[in-house]
């Protein structure tokens, strides 16, 4: 083996080692969902929320502050929380797939809190924000797992376009 290939051998496995890093464990797209769920559910007037004999609690706040942990969590784990790079130029994956991440959160917000402007508050619009605010969290949940993949592909081969 040439001195080349043994170079190459140590930066592979450093991909590898690296790229493992990147996996989020089972909880995290449970607590990503229960979260994104809480805090898009806000959007809802409360008083709709009572017709369905769910108690006046702050849930959007509780699952706001635990979805922003989350993110953190996600950005130390994935390594996007570095200041002196574009996030872009290192994971080109993150260029295709963050567009979607944004969309879904603006849309779920959007569609849950024209269904409370919209609605007069009424049991079966509370029971389309629950079933919106729970389907947007499991997408929110489903976007940054297929991100995390995608960084982790990015890291394994370089960061070059696939």
């Amino acid at each position: 083996m040439d001195e080349y290939q043994a170079g190459m051998d140590v930066v592979t496995r450093q991909r590898q080692a690296a790229a493992a890093r990147i996996r989020l464990g089972w909880w995290f797209p449970v607590l990503i969902a229960v979260s994104w769920a809480l805090a898009v559910s806000s959007a809802f007037p409360a008083v709709g929320y009572r017709h369905l004999g769910i108690p006046d609690l702050p849930y959007g706040q509780i699952g706001g502050l635990l979805f922003t942990a989350l993110i953190v969590v996600f950005s130390v784990r994935c390594g996007t929380n570095r200041q002196d790079v574009s996030l872009f130029t290192v994971y080109p994956s993150l260029r295709r797939r963050f567009p979607a991440f944004v969309l879904a959160c603006l849309g779920s917000l959007a569609v849950v809190f024209g269904l409370g402007w919209l609605s007069d508050s009424s049991s079966s619009a509370a029971w389309a924000a629950v079933v919106v605010a729970v389907v947007a969290g499991g997408v929110i949940a489903f976007l940054l797992t297929w991100m995390a993949a995608g960084i982790r592909g990015d890291i394994l081969t370089g960061g070059q376009r696939r």
